[in-house]
Order: structure tokens, then sequence, then C-alpha cells
């Protein structure tokens, strides 16, 4: 069992996401935006962080960032977003996101993606 923080604003997409990471047996925390998404971080450990980009207070982008220079450089943070600017995720990469997953997702290729991601 992993732990996974998820930061999405949309109730929707939350629950689903979720709902399919718990039935991969993870234990997940949630959060609507970059601020309490920092908060949480700093007070307990995850082994990947999972955002949206489009969020209120801190956006993902702004979120990335102050996890690689203050909070836990090492945690594996994916991009989850509905951009349609950035088909590859390179963009996401270079600026300091281990991943990019385009919304909307197979749930059977989103679930494999999270598995090679965690080493399971």
């Amino acid at each position: 069992m992993k732990r996974i923080l998820l930061v999405e604003d949309s109730i929707m997409n939350s629950e689903l996401i979720k709902d399919i990471l718990e039935m991969e047996k993870h234990e997940i925390s949630c959060a609507s935006n970059g601020r309490e998404a920092l908060n949480i971080l700093e007070n307990e450990s995850f082994d990947l962080v999972l955002t949206d980009i489009n969020l209120p207070k801190m956006n993902g982008l702004e979120l990335v960032s102050h996890i690689r220079k203050e909070t836990c450089p090492k945690i594996k943070v994916v991009a989850v977003s509905s951009d349609t600017m950035t088909k590859d995720g390179k963009l996401f990469e270079d600026i300091g996101f281990d991943g990019y997953i385009q919304k909307p997702f197979k749930v059977g290729e989103f679930r494999l993606y999270i598995k090679s991601l965690l080493g399971d």
C-alpha cells in the first residue's frame, strides 16, 4: 500500500480518482488547492502527489515549485490535467513534474501508469 496525496478542486474528479486508487489498495489523502496540499505535506509523508494544474489559491505549477524547492524534493509529483495546450506532457516534465496524465483518461491506462510510477 502506497500513500498518495490527490490535489483536485473538482469534487467529481476527486471522487473518481480516489475510488480508482483505493481499488488498488492505496491510502489517499485529498486537498482541494495547492496551499492545503503544502500544509498536508508538511505534516505527513507520501509516495506520490497527483495534482491538477488549474487550482484555486495556488495552482499546480506553483505547488510543484514549492515541493521541489522547500517541502519534499524527492517525492514523485504528477500533473493530472485537461490542459489541451500540452499534448505530450514535456512542458510539465521540464517544470519539475515526474509525469503527466491527460484528462479525461482511460481507467485501465491510469491504473497501469500509477503502478509503474510506484513500482508496484
